[in-house]
């Protein structure tokens, strides 16, 4: 009984330490992808700032359209008509 609980005790041993090597090759490849997620994270911040300037221009053009149309309409109402 006790060569039993000898052996089994052995090999959970065994296979704590193969699962230590596993445990630590995890947190190499973890420890890469947190490094790589964070220099994506810059790509991307730098990106959205770029892309503000675009949008931004964009936002202006539709107020421009709309105020021109606005005035557009107000013209139309003031300026007397000719039959």
């Amino acid at each position: 009984m006790a060569g039993v609980l000898k052996a089994n005790s052995l090999a959970f041993g065994d296979l704590v330490e193969s699962d230590k090597g596993l445990v630590q090759e995890t947190a190499e490849l973890l420890e890469r992808s947190v490094t790589g997620v964070g220099k994506q994270g810059v790509r991307v911040g730098k990106f959205r700032k770029r892309s503000w300037g675009t949008t931004g221009m964009t936002w202006l053009a539709m107020l421009v359209v709309v105020c021109v149309f606005f005035m557009l309409v107000l013209f139309m109402k003031v300026a007397p008509k000719r039959y």
